[in-house]
């Protein structure tokens, strides 16, 4: 029964001194850089290198935390520490959770305006409107690549597997399939697929995730070449295609409707799911995650698995919209998709990030090439563009992990 009070005591003593550690260092800038605790006469006793001829005991009253000055026989009151009022909380959350989001947010805003401006015919409701659906197929590669680069991986093979998706799509709508069958039976074989050789290669494995995905994004894209025998097929006569790909609800493309409304289960799924949270803990720290319980292979097959399936929701989309399903299809999309993911604030090394980022991403890119479009820049200069996007927003994110290094004091 000792034992268990006395582990109790000490249990007590250290929980006190996080908080009155935390507190100070957050709201008290005279207060301590380290701290050390110890027991002394029932109460708890911090001593500060900031003061070494002090300690500070620590004690809370009436919600504020007092620290006071001790020395041989009198005890004075140092300072008071009062917690944060309501606003001062509130404001620190919306900085904390938009901060990731203001240099994207900026540049974003400054292009629309550059355009808006030299551009007559950029700002007209018609050419925003085309905007989103052009980039509506790149917005779910980068939602589903978001799941992977959340995990700490990365999926060479998104292209490929959208460019498969389509013609299987086709050949399935030859053989008399229903089009909405045949998209259904494609994106789950596409799930299953990227879920089985990427993700348990890589998960359970353990094999490098460049090595693999670019094993099969050459593994899907001669599938195609293999299927097709290198020529295009055509869905122009299939009307449930045309629909999906150029009918519009209430104005807004269905290309446009369908992206949106992955868009926010993936940010559902993210932010207010187990699933979620799991999947930020294992690109934060795999080992920890393992430790804590937590399947990490698991996480990632299901990770790449959702990647796989969505770049099949993506193939059928393209072939819907082009008419036609092309083994050379979205060659390159990996690139492009991966800049939309990192310029979003989505780290490379995994465990930050978001959805919200990956759409301001790939809005941002999208504009981009709309701009240099009706500017009669030649085609060729979007792909320098694109590859210059992407080295910066690599070194945006290896700028971001230092200062966050720095301020956590790592």
């Amino acid at each position: 029964m000792t034992s268990i009070k006395s582990s109790k005591s000490r249990l007590e003593t250290a929980w006190r001194c996080f908080w009155l550690r935390r507190i100070s260092s957050k709201f008290s800038a005279s207060v301590t850089v380290s701290w050390s605790c110890t027991k002394a006469k029932s109460s708890v006793i911090c001593a500060a290198t900031s003061f070494p001829n002090t300690t500070l005991p620590c004690s809370q009253r009436a919600g504020s935390w007092s620290l006071m000055s001790t020395h041989t026989s009198r005890t004075a009151s140092a300072r008071t520490i009062d917690p944060p009022g309501p606003r001062r909380r509130l404001a620190g959350r919306i900085y904390e959770g938009t901060r990731v989001y203001i240099g994207i947010g900026v540049m974003l805003v400054a292009l629309v305006g550059y355009l808006a401006i030299t551009q007559p015919t950029f700002a007209t409701p018609q050419n925003l409107i085309a905007i989103l659906e052009t980039n509506s197929v790149l917005l779910l590669v980068a939602v589903g690549l978001t799941f992977v680069l959340l995990t700490g991986g990365f999926d060479l093979s998104v292209g490929g597997m959208l460019a498969l998706s389509g013609i299987l799509v086709a050949k399935l709508i030859e053989s008399g399939v229903n089009f909405y069958v045949a998209a259904i039976l494609v994106i789950i074989a596409a799930a299953i697929l990227g879920g089985v050789l990427n993700g348990l290669l890589i998960g359970k494995l353990g094999l490098s995730f460049f090595v693999v995905t670019l094993g099969t994004m050459s593994l899907f894209r001669g599938a195609g070449q293999v299927i097709t025998e290198g020529h295009g097929l055509s869905l122009y006569q299939v009307e449930a295609s045309r629909i999906i790909g150029s009918g519009r609800f209430l104005g807004v493309p269905w290309l446009v409707i369908i992206a949106l409304s992955v868009l926010v289960l993936a940010i559902l799924v993210t932010r207010y799911t187990g699933f979620g949270r799991m999947l930020y803990a294992v690109g934060g720290n795999a080992e920890a995650a393992r430790l804590s319980g937590i399947k990490v292979w698991l996480v990632r097959a299901v990770a790449y698995a959702i990647c796989a399936g969505l770049c099949g929701l993506a193939g059928v989309l393209e072939s819907s919209r082009l008419a036609s399903a092309s083994p050379t299809a979205a060659t390159g999309m990996e690139l492009v998709a991966a800049a939309a993911v990192l310029l979003g604030g989505t780290s490379f090394a995994g465990g930050a990030g978001s959805m919200v980022g990956t759409l301001l991403g790939a809005l941002f890119l999208g504009i981009i090439s709309n701009g240099m479009t009706i500017s009669q820049i030649s085609s060729f200069w979007q792909s320098v563009v694109t590859g210059s996007v992407l080295l910066a927003a690599v070194l945006l994110d290896w700028f971001r992990m230092r200062r966050d290094k720095r301020m956590s004091g790592t």
